[in-house]
């Protein structure tokens, strides 16, 4: 065992290292579709908007939800009901930030600008 094992078996208990992991990529899932739903509702600045970096995001949004499902099965394995319920609400809220990303992908198609 490694020290870094050992200093993240002493910040988390057991099993919530995947559920604070996937809750850290929520919240830069939510910083970066905060600023694309801002240039495109309020500024309408298209070319701000990450568009480049879609299929980077998208791919980091399943990963997210993958850590989250994992941390979810972690915590259902513990009696824990606090545990359980923060897990659950990771994983929800992993799947609705990969829905609207993908629904904002679908609303801004037009305003994209491909380069091939």
């Amino acid at each position: 065992m490694r020290w870094r094992d050992r200093v993240a078996v002493l910040f988390f208990p057991q099993g919530m290292i995947l559920t604070m992991a996937a809750l850290m990529l929520f919240f830069i899932h939510l910083t970066v579709f905060a600023s694309d739903v801002h240039n495109f509702c309020i500024t309408h600045h298209y070319d701000r908007m990450s568009f480049r970096y879609t299929v980077v995001l998208m791919f980091s949004q399943v990963v997210g939800i993958c850590w989250a499902a994992m941390g979810s099965l972690y915590a259902e394995m513990t009696h824990d009901k606090f545990r359980r319920c923060f897990s659950l609400t990771v994983l929800m809220l992993n799947g609705a930030m990969f829905f609207n990303r993908l629904s904002l992908e679908f609303l801004a198609i037009e305003y994209r600008e491909e380069n091939h």
